[in-house]
C-alpha cells in the first residue's frame, strides 16, 4: 500500500455547487470505513480541503479522489501526490529511507 495526498480545490463559487455537504460526508465516510482515506477535512478558512488516500497505485488513488462527489459534478478538481511517508501515527522511520535515495551529509555516517 503507498499513500496519496490529494488536494481538493473548488472550481465555482461554493453558492453555485450541485452536490450537497451531506452528499460528500456521506461519501468520505464510506472512504474512511473502507480504508481507503485515512483522514481528511478542509483548512480552517475552507479555500480547500486535503485528505490522505491509501491505495495500491497512483490510478487507483486517482479513482479514489475522482469518485469525490464535489469532483464528480465539477465543483472541485483535485490534485494527487505520491506521497514517500516515512512516519504516520508513531510509526515509521524518519531517516532511513530518506538516507537511502538522498544521502547523508559528511560526518554524518553516511556514504558520501
Amino acid at each position: 500500500m503507498s499513500f496519496f495526498l490529494c488536494f481538493r480545490h473548488p472550481v465555482r463559487p461554493r453558492a453555485e455547487w450541485s452536490v450537497t455537504l451531506a452528499e460528500h460526508l456521506d461519501w468520505m465516510r464510506r472512504r474512511h470505513d473502507d480504508g481507503s482515506v485515512v483522514m481528511s477535512g478542509p483548512v480552517r478558512d475552507l479555500s480547500f480541503s486535503i485528505y490522505l488516500i491509501r491505495a495500491e497505485s497512483p490510478e487507483a488513488a486517482e479513482v479514489i479522489a475522482a469518485a469525490d462527489p464535489f469532483t464528480v459534478s465539477g465543483d472541485c478538481r483535485f490534485e494527487l501526490f505520491d506521497w514517500d511517508v516515512h512516519q504516520i501515527m508513531g510509526a515509521g522511520d524518519f531517516e532511513k529511507p530518506l538516507r537511502a535515495r538522498v544521502g547523508s551529509r559528511p560526518g554524518e555516517g553516511g556514504e558520501h
